[in-house]
């Protein structure tokens, strides 16, 4: 059995930022979920309409993956925040591929560095799995250095588990 999976949506880069450099570590592997439905990528639509995707847990049309998380002891569910939760590709992952007895760790991204309701809805939305770790990233692609030294941190931690 390998050792990490993060599994992770990214909308403006800011996650997939996290993910390349997690993904240099040997053990962790990254996978990017796509989906079929997005919200507009600009304007008031991108916040209202990605918001309320997102607090009404609407289904995007996950693509399938290339990875299976079955074969990884701990998965990072890596993420940008929306109206305080997780993206509707995170639901749309937990339904289809229910993460038992996984080691798991959270990634959340954000504009104001406020991410512990969406780290506690994806804590909830995993039951029956250990948490072992968050970290909240503001802006990674603008506060890199930051973002990183956390991320060094989350990766320790990992090594452990």
């Amino acid at each position: 059995m390998k050792k990490t999976l993060m599994i992770y949506y990214s909308f403006d880069g800011n996650t997939a930022c996290a993910a390349d450099f997690l993904s240099q570590y040997p053990d962790i592997d990254a996978e990017r979920l796509t989906v079929e439905k997005e919200p507009p990528r600009k304007g008031i639509g991108k916040i209202l309409l990605g918001g309320k995707s997102a607090l009404m847990k609407d289904d995007p049309g996950l693509r399938p993956l290339e990875k299976d998380p079955a074969d990884y002891e701990n998965v990072i569910l890596g993420f940008p925040v929306w109206a305080n939760t997780y993206p509707p590709a995170i639901g749309a992952f937990l339904k289809k591929y229910p993460l038992k007895s996984k080691n798991i760790f959270i990634v959340a991204c954000s504009g104001s560095g406020n991410a512990m309701k969406a780290t506690d809805n994806a804590r909830k939305a995993t039951p029956g799995c250990m948490h072992k770790g968050a970290v909240s990233l503001t802006e990674p692609l603008k506060n890199k250095e930051a973002a990183f030294s956390k991320l060094r941190e989350l990766a320790e931690e990992i090594e452990k588990a």
